[in-house]
């Protein structure tokens, strides 16, 4: 001790030592990681989950919501339950209950329109199994459905709401309340491309706390917006409509962002052609340098991407379309969008642009691959018009359909996707899109009971696109009723590729189009950082 204390050396020789060893212990016995203050990513079940489903464009249709949750566990439980959302309040009644909200705002404003807990607004009939299906017919419905679920309902969810009318179908998927949410579409002004006669926004505001909404609209010529378009304050549970049909006057098509400044909104987009078919819009993928966008349908009619380059730079697109496989005289001559001679598409910056899939495709059902070397958003726009025009007239339009860009179904979380609703007197196909290996995935009927039918099994080879379903695909489950309708599970099974999915329902002449997104009972938490950074959902 003398001759530490006499040695200033000698302190600092075992302070020295002392850190070492601290350090020392702490590398052999910490985690290895990639980064000092990173964890290791985990997964968890989700126990609460909240979807909005828009009101069916046609009171006088036939419209059913259904939503399905697997059970994974013989001990599984949780509640569905299902709201109607009432609209925003006309001007006189606002001001009215501005008026007298004042000293109980703090303790009534988060749940005034949110009719979350009321059980004599319930639709239908509570749910507290996974593994069944549920469903409530929502004709006539005047405003959006809210589908509140929790427990092991909450895991793995899917819902989504069918309408048929007497000259067409439509389907729409029940959206999550989100931050941001981008649409692509064709413009109202594009007299050579599909043509647009009004393009209506539906937001909800399900949750607790206020919401601020604002649209971007990407046009061919650049943004454009109004002060209708901006600011838009919604209370709890109300909901109202936007029409943007003045602002969307484009040839190129629109790139369309909702997004909010407080709170986080439901956003569903509906678009009526010029000809008279309504249909709605499905959200795509964020922007980004790379999409695809699954389930483009066979048969006549026009074909056309849609392609926004939001930002400040222009975007330099290259298009890859992946049909049928080719036989090898056609792998010697590739065609038009093959992925030796893919399409190229240049795209102003803050606007949008389109090109033709026509000859591509060829009629043929199709996956489209877009790459960019800026972020970009992208959807595709189908019409189906009659065999042949009458002489030198385009062919009469029957019905029209749009994609987006979605995530595939792929290892190790998202291998499990659902059709919640299979209805009753339709036809149901698959469009199947696997661009980087081969695929194997099993489909099964699940009844409303969660009677399980016989499994069927599909092959698709690596770059091509086939069609499933129809007389080769699954049955409604025995001994159910068909009446009550019945759901699809969709399993990728094991060693294949990622797999990009959408849904096509025929009634007659009516056609949908929708593009199928995983339905994980597991999601990936965010890795964690030592950060004084929040993350908002």
């Amino acid at each position: 001790m003398r001759l530490i204390v006499e040695n200033r050396f000698a302190l600092f020789g075992l302070v020295a030592l002392a850190l070492a060893a601290l350090f020392g212990i702490a590398l052999i016995t910490g985690p290895v990681t990639a980064e000092l203050g990173v964890t290791r990513p985990g997964t968890v079940r989700p126990t609460h989950a909240l979807r909005v489903c828009p009101a069916p464009h046609d009171t006088d249709a036939d419209s059913v919501v259904a939503a399905y949750a697997p059970r994974v566990s013989r001990d599984d439980t949780g509640e569905l339950w299902a709201v109607p959302v009432p609209p925003v309040p006309e001007e006189g009644d606002a001001e009215e209950g501005d008026a007298t909200a004042g000293e109980g705002e703090s303790e009534d404003a988060g749940t005034s329109g949110n009719t979350s807990g009321d059980p004599d607004l319930i639709l239908g009939e509570e749910l507290t199994e996974p593994g069944n299906v549920w469903s409530v017919d929502t004709d006539g419905a005047t405003g959006p459905t809210a589908i509140h679920a929790r427990g092991s309902l909450a895991s793995g969810l899917e819902s989504g709401q069918v309408t048929v009318t007497e000259d067409g179908v439509t389907e729409v998927r029940c959206a999550e309340p989100s931050v941001s949410t981008w649409f692509a579409l064709p413009g109202g002004g594009d007299s050579e491309g599909v043509r647009l006669e009004s393009v209506v926004v539906h937001l909800t505001n399900p949750e607790t706390s206020r919401a601020t909404v604002s649209l971007d609209i990407h046009t061919s010529g650049g943004p454009s917006y109004s002060l209708d378009s901006r600011g838009i304050s919604m209370l709890p549970g109300e909901s109202t409509t936007l029409d943007i049909t003045e602002l969307s006057q484009s040839i190129g098509g629109i790139g369309v962002q909702v997004r909010t400044s407080t709170g986080r909104v439901a956003a569903s987009l509906l678009a009526e052609h010029v000809e008279g078919p309504v249909d709605w819009v499905p959200p795509t993928a964020a922007p980004a340098l790379e999409h695809v966008v699954p389930g483009v349908p066979p048969g006549a009619g026009r074909r056309h991407l849609i392609v926004t380059a939001p930002g400040d730079d222009p975007a330099s697109v290259r298009v890859h379309v992946i049909t049928s496989q080719r036989d090898e005289a056609d792998e010697e001559d590739a065609s038009e969008g093959a992925a030796a001679d893919p399409l190229e598409l240049q795209v102003p910056p803050a606007a949008s642009a389109r090109i033709s899939l026509d000859t591509a495709l060829g009629g043929a059902p199709g996956t489209v691959m877009v790459e960019s070397d800026v972020p970009v958003v992208v959807g595709v726009a189908a019409e189906f018009n009659e065999e042949d025009g009458a002489g030198d007239d385009r062919p009469a339009v029957l019905e029209t359909a749009y994609t987006s860009s979605v995530p595939p179904l792929s290892f190790p979380l998202n291998t499990t996707a659902v059709l919640p609703d299979v209805p009753v007197g339709t036809d149901t196909r698959l469009v199947l899109g696997a661009p980087e290996g081969d695929v194997r995935l099993m489909a099964t009927p699940i009844g409303a009971d969660g009677t399980q039918g016989d499994s069927v099994r599909t092959e698709v080879a690596a770059g091509t696109t086939v069609l499933f379903g129809g007389d080769d695909g699954w049955t409604s489950p025995s001994g159910t009723d068909e009446e009550d309708g019945y759901a699809v599970r969709l399993d990728l099974l094991e060693g294949s590729g990622p797999l990009y999915v959408a849904r096509i329902i025929a009634d007659g002449d009516g056609r949908s189009v929708l593009p199928v997104r995983p339905a994980p009972v597991e999601v990936a938490l965010p890795v964690v950082r030592d950060t004084m950074v929040g993350v908002v959902p």
